[in-house]
């Protein structure tokens, strides 16, 4: 009898997991990729660096996408993702970056659902974008000088464009900025009170999907 309970709850799982557009892991669609991020802080519009700080990172996420029929070439939903990146700087100390963006997007084309066998694909997107990271800051001369830290949220958007020329394991290409900046007091080395700086992050991606 017991054995019997597992072979049905394997058999259902299976049906769960493995149907065509009720099937669940085609309907979760996770991916990794790496980014190239840069923030751009300014203080009363400009910019507090000659150039804006950059990041190289490794991300990982998931689109939950709704769709009715596998032969679809629109669908639409949810999705969030995580990127990190962490540059050791020797006796300077470190910088990192972590961010967390949760939107809404739809993809026509390449990779709009799992069974998609179109070439070419676009999708864009829309959100709110978490930020945090640590950026140290040296002289004209390279001394080291301090450290900038903060944290916020913009709403952000993305485009993709999706390259499926083999149909078997389509590449993402992700552009991405915050719409707005947030305004944070900020401690800088050699100021006397938190200044008022504004944040706002942009960056491109490449992305892969998992388990296809």
């Amino acid at each position: 009898m017991r054995w019997g309970i597992v072979l049905l709850a394997t058999a259902w799982a299976q049906g769960l997991l493995e149907g065509p557009a009720g099937d669940l892991w085609a309907k979760i669609n996770p991916f990794f990729g790496a980014e190239l991020s840069f923030i751009d802080i300014r203080f009363l519009t400009t910019p507090l660096f000659a150039n804006s700080p950059d990041f190289w990172g490794l991300t990982l996420g998931s689109n939950y996408t709704y769709f009715r029929t596998e032969n679809e070439v629109l669908a639409a939903g949810p999705g969030a993702q995580i990127t990190g990146s962490f540059q050791f700087l020797g006796r300077s100390g470190t910088n990192w970056m972590v961010q967390v963006p949760v939107y809404a997007y739809a993809r026509m084309g390449a990779g709009a659902t799992a069974y998609n066998t179109q070439r070419l694909g676009i999708g864009v997107g829309a959100g709110l974008r978490f930020t945090t990271f640590q950026l140290t800051y040296t002289s004209i001369s390279g001394n080291y000088v301090g450290k900038l830290r903060q944290s916020f949220v913009n709403p952000t958007v993305f485009v993709d464009i999706t390259l499926n020329f083999r149909r078997t394991n389509p590449t993402t290409l992700r552009g991405y900025f915050d719409i707005l900046s947030s305004r944070r007091n900020t401690e800088l080395m050699g100021s006397i009170d938190p200044v008022p700086l504004e944040f706002r992050t942009f960056g491109v991606g490449i992305l892969y999907p998992i388990g296809r």
